[in-house]
């Protein structure tokens, strides 16, 4: 009689958790028991959870009952050595799923069933095997905003009886932590860099308990840092704040000149902080923004960037600007820095006059940008939205931003005419605005501009915006440069894609700069305008690709 190895088939099981199964190779045959069990196959775990699994498999032919074993870190070796982590007998067809409880988290297992013909032992079948492992725990929190820091993290977990931590590891930083820390259920891992994803892993005797992904926040090296509720003003007005001072702030409120009803401690009004050098502000963290209540002056030339900041002009003490440049004789022919907006929400009270204002001796700005930011609330009673007088902006930008209800009687961008005040053949200013809704601007009163631009030698770029509901020419101005426009899209606007000549009979209509190739289009179906949400509810809109890109819905 010929010899035979018989050899099983692998197979592998991926329901619940990755699952490796093949029955033991057999030892070498010299009798046949006709009729014998076979193994059970397609053995698999489903609904793996940290101390729990399901274990099925298709039932054998014959067979009348089923042996289970479970192994913990076993690795298919069949030798079946060592104490089970579990032993179940007698398990029937109508028993399938058999629950396994009792199990660790984070382990390896291995699953050995055979098949059983209660009263011939003869048939009983080989051992047919397959592993899992168990989920990791969950002890990690989420850390808050407050305990990411730009080259640390401070983690928490939940400290439960029975159950013990031991190391954590981020990226190649390997933490063991100490009696206090597990004690406190937290521990500060340093060594990071900024603006960097990790994940933190948490382990016992290394298995894992826990996992969260984080992202440390921009470098503070030599960053004055604020909280919740110190005085801003004070800090950027003190004596000796430096040239590139940069003002770090935690989420939080900043009254800048706060006063407060003694009886309900309610804010009465604000005031404003001045500004005598360049200077940076950034809130930390973008997903908890500082609230800053109050405006700016700026003086002496300074610049200004600020990012990642909510700036609240409600109950001013006055009703000036949210940035104003102050000037005196004795700035005549200064050129202030960059006023440089980013990532910001802004807002006024109703009687705001605007946002940005120059007027008196003549005075250049390097840059004034405004980019991925929302504007809204700034009625500007008395004054225009972006009102240079007298000095002027050497560039003007307004990129993937969102304005409404702004400028509601007033002209949206005014650069009136200093040029003749400036040397000879001073460049004039570079205004550009793309990839910006504006909504409900300069919308109740006739004849106003979007571009009420006067100075000598502007050009101005206007391409792919989203305007709706807006009574707006782009301008009546003679003195306002051909205006180059592209891919801009309207609902609601009865003059912003016409001539808009008061006299087109005595004057060229080419003067006026309407957007011919405009149309008033689709109703692009906001989510909610009024309160703040302009995601583009229509698809034909949408594929336009014009306005702010927060909310053009995805192709």
């Amino acid at each position: 009689m010929k010899k035979f190895k018989i050899f099983t088939l692998c197979m592998l099981g991926l329901a619940g958790a990755t699952l490796t199964s093949c029955s033991s190779q057999s030892d070498e045959i010299t009798s046949y028991i006709l009729g014998r069990n076979l193994s059970p196959i397609n053995l698999e775990a489903n609904n793996v959870q940290e101390t729990t699994a399901d274990i099925r498999w298709t039932p054998s032919a014959n067979a009348t009952s089923y042996n289970l074993q479970i192994f913990a870190e076993d690795s298919l070796s069949y030798d079946m050595s060592g104490t089970p982590a579990a032993t179940i007998t007698g398990i029937t067809e109508d028993d399938l799923p058999v629950t396994v409880s009792g199990l660790f988290y984070d382990t390896k297992y291995t699953v050995y069933v055979q098949a059983i013909t209660d009263d011939n032992a003869s048939r009983t079948s080989t051992w047919n095997g397959a592993y899992f492992r168990t989920s990791s725990k969950q002890f990690l929190k989420n850390p808050k905003p407050a305990e990411i820091a730009d080259r640390s993290v401070t983690l928490t977990w939940e400290v439960e009886d029975g159950y013990d931590v031991s190391t954590i590891v981020i990226g190649d930083i390997k933490h063991e932590i100490t009696t206090e820390e597990k004690e406190a259920g937290q521990a500060t891992i340093e060594g990071l860099t900024p603006e960097t994803a990790y994940t933190a892993y948490l382990y016992y005797n290394g298995k894992q308990c826990g996992n969260r992904n984080f992202t440390t926040i921009a470098d503070l090296t030599g960053c004055i840092i604020l909280h919740d509720g110190d005085d801003l003003k004070k800090a950027i007005e003190a004596e000796d704040v430096e040239d590139g001072a940069v003002f770090a702030l935690y989420g939080g409120t900043y009254n800048m000149n706060g006063t407060y009803d003694e009886g309900t401690g309610e804010l009465i009004s604000t005031g404003a902080t001045k500004i005598y050098k360049t200077i940076t502000i950034k809130g930390i963290y973008p997903t908890d923004q500082p609230k800053i209540y109050g405006r700016f002056e700026i003086y002496d030339g300074a610049g200004l960037s600020i990012s990642q900041c909510k700036i609240d002009g409600n109950k001013n003490s006055d009703t000036g600007q949210i940035f104003n440049y102050k000037l005196d004789a004795a700035s005549d022919g200064t050129t202030f820095g960059a006023l440089d907006i980013q990532s910001c929400e802004i807002t006024g009270q109703a009687d705001t006059k605007g946002i940005i204002y120059m007027s008196g001796p003549m005075c250049a700005v390097e840059s004034v940008t405004i980019n991925n930011s929302t504007v809204y609330g700034i009625e500007c009673n008395g004054g225009d939205f972006i009102d240079f007088r007298t000095g002027y902006p050497k560039s003007l930008t307004l990129t993937n931003s969102t304005f409404y209800h702004v400028a509601t009687k007033r002209d949206f961008i005014r650069l009136d005419d200093a040029s003749g005040n400036f040397a000879e053949g001073t460049a004039g200013p570079v205004v550009k605005m793309d990839k910006c809704t504006l909504y409900d601007v300069c919308n109740e009163a006739s004849g106003k501009r979007i571009y009420y631009v006067r100075f000598i030698g502007n050009s101005i770029t206007n391409s792919n915006n989203l305007i709706v509901n807006t009574q707006a020419v782009y301008t009546n101005q003679s003195k306002t440069g051909e205006i180059a426009h592209e891919n801009n899209y309207y609902y609601g606007c009865t003059n912003a894609n016409i001539f808009a000549a008061s006299n087109p009979e005595a004057e060229p209509a080419a003067y006026w700069n309407g957007d011919v190739n405009g149309k008033n289009g689709e109703d692009p179906k906001f989510k909610d305008a009024e309160k703040g949400d302009f995601t583009i509810g229509n698809e034909t809109v949408s594929k336009v690709g014009a306005g702010d890109p927060r909310w053009i819905s995805a192709q």
